[in-house]
């Protein structure tokens, strides 16, 4: 047997259908077995969804299901049995529970009133202080702290906040429940390789210390925003206390729910002054300005450093520039180590000339801001280059290489070229039959990933379900250590940043290559 329980039966005198709750007082960490048995023809009917107060379903409901032939008369029961938690400290109420038979009768289970009892453990991240309430209410000695390495920033300052376990009982094995709902941060998590657990003592109690999760959140907006709690459920064994060479492998095995308490950050605006491009520590670096065959300059341009810099504008000229620019966004790439996590965001600048000749390029800029230095204008020296003016063409692409500005069909001249240009038509040929088939696997793929984010408000649900169909768990997809998990988190992280539909769906794409 678990442990003794309080058991409270409402038994109606018109019917045997009962409601039952495993206990009437209970911690805001703790689970309620809500029991409803139906007899007779209530049996054919599956009961409708338990009405509650300060209370939420977790899981799925079991069944069981009873038939016996006593003295010539059928008897059938089935019972349903429910899973659930508190929302908050303070009273609960399950029911009032109507149920119909197959034959239009009702029975209405009257209403069973619980009492959820302040948790001062959960209301901390202390975890001396948590350990001295868990060991005072004489419950086992396993929880979860949080902590940030700053408690103060700026919006778009990198925070980051580490979750520990802390075990001082015997678990059988442990998962995520619930992970930190992250809407008012953009997020990132960090790798935890490297991290071992290990052993500290509180006086003379040893505790297993184990970091289970660490998060690199910059901040969209200003005020005081909350990071929600951590949960895991874990199960514990207690052993035997009979003095038999057994007794350390006898025991029972009890659910147990922890989460941490949670966060608030104190963010700060920008202060007062000119314009910020971004917030962070960062560096901007410009590749040598190159032209080929009189076509635009290219400029290879790259912001690094610790900052969300998806959010980041492309620099700008500081100064005037003698011809136009067309800005070609490239990939960002995250680097996420054990304690921060930095970020490079790449551009590709196409300047085209207004004449040929000396030609400079004024410098590039961006406007940041440091949390330690203040704001700051990080720039790349202007270049001077000799240049050919860019052609009409490749100011426009839109415009066709071949066509003639009045419209007319350009002629072709056969020369001695002619065999080097079906040499090169051959190549293009081969080579497109070649990638012909990635070009539609990532053709299907934007077509699939459409269709899942599409509309946004179903794009959830979508997910749930095609996970399902694959058999994934998405606790153990969130944990995993592998391109497929980070790919996981990065949609979770942009679904909770309010990122644009095309940001989303490419997340989306990179997530479903790996679910084939």
């Amino acid at each position: 047997m678990k442990r003794a329980l309080l058991v409270l039966l409402v038994t109606l005198t018109a019917s045997a259908n009962e409601l039952i709750v495993d206990r009437t007082t209970l911690n805001t960490d703790d689970t309620l077995t809500i029991t409803v048995a139906l007899d007779g023809a209530f049996t054919s009917v599956e009961p409708a969804s338990i009405p509650l107060q300060n209370l939420k379903i977790i899981g799925s409901p079991s069944m069981s299901s009873q038939i016996s032939w006593v003295n010539g008369t059928l008897t059938q029961r089935k019972v349903y049995q429910y899973q659930a938690r508190p929302l908050a400290a303070g009273p609960a109420l399950v029911g009032p529970l109507i149920v119909e038979s197959s034959d239009g009768h009702r029975d209405t289970l009257a209403p069973v009133a619980v009492q959820v009892l302040p948790d001062l453990a959960a209301g901390s991240n202390d975890p001396q202080q948590v350990l001295r309430e868990l060991l005072a209410t004489r419950r086992d000695p396993i929880f979860i702290i949080a902590q940030a390495d700053r408690t103060s920033a700026y919006v778009g300052e990198e925070i980051v906040v580490t979750w520990t376990l802390y075990n001082g009982t015997s678990v059988e094995q442990w998962e995520l429940a619930n992970v930190p709902r992250r809407e008012d941060f953009w997020s990132e998590q960090l790798d935890i390789h490297g991290e071992r657990p290990e052993t500290v003592m509180f006086g003379q109690v040893p505790l297993q210390k184990m970091v289970i999760l660490r998060l690199a959140l910059f901040p969209l907006h200003s005020g005081p925003l909350t990071i929600s709690p951590l949960e895991i459920h874990a199960e514990v064994m207690h052993r035997s206390d009979d003095r038999s060479p057994f007794g350390m492998f006898e025991g029972s095995v009890f659910d147990v729910t922890r989460h941490n308490a949670p966060l608030t950050i104190d963010v700060k605006p920008v202060p007062p002054g000119p314009p910020v491009d971004i917030v962070g520590d960062l560096a901007l670096n410009c590749a040598k300005p190159r032209q080929a065959n009189g076509g635009p300059v290219v400029i290879d341009v790259s912001l690094a450093g610790r900052a969300n810099v998806r959010t980041a504008p492309p620099p700008h000229w500081a100064g005037a520039l003698d011809g136009s620019t067309q800005v070609e966004a490239g990939a960002v790439n995250v680097i996420r180590g054990a304690d921060e996590v930095t970020m490079t965001r790449q551009w590709k600048l196409l300047v085209f000339p207004s004449r040929a000749g000396r030609f400079t390029l004024p410098p590039l800029a961006t406007r940041a801001f440091s949390p330690g230095a203040g704001r700051q204008e990080l720039r790349c020296n202007a270049v001077t280059l000799d240049v050919t003016a860019a052609a009409d063409d490749d100011r426009h692409p839109e415009r066709s290489r071949g066509a003639r500005p009045g419209g007319g069909a350009p002629s072709f001249r056969p020369g001695p070229s002619t065999t080097l240009g079906v040499t090169i038509v051959l190549i293009a040929i081969v080579a497109l039959i070649l990638i012909a088939p990635r070009i539609r696997r990532a053709s299907a793929l934007r077509r699939r990933a459409r269709e899942i984010a599409r509309p946004p408000e179903q794009l959830r649900d979508k997910l749930h379900a095609l996970l399902a169909a694959r058999k994934l768990d998405e606790t153990s997809l969130l944990r995993e250590q592998t391109e497929r998990g980070d790919a996981y988190r990065s949609l979770l992280s942009g679904l909770e940043s309010d990122n644009s539909r095309e940001e989303v769906e490419f997340r989306l794409r990179e997530l479903l290559q790996f679910l084939k």
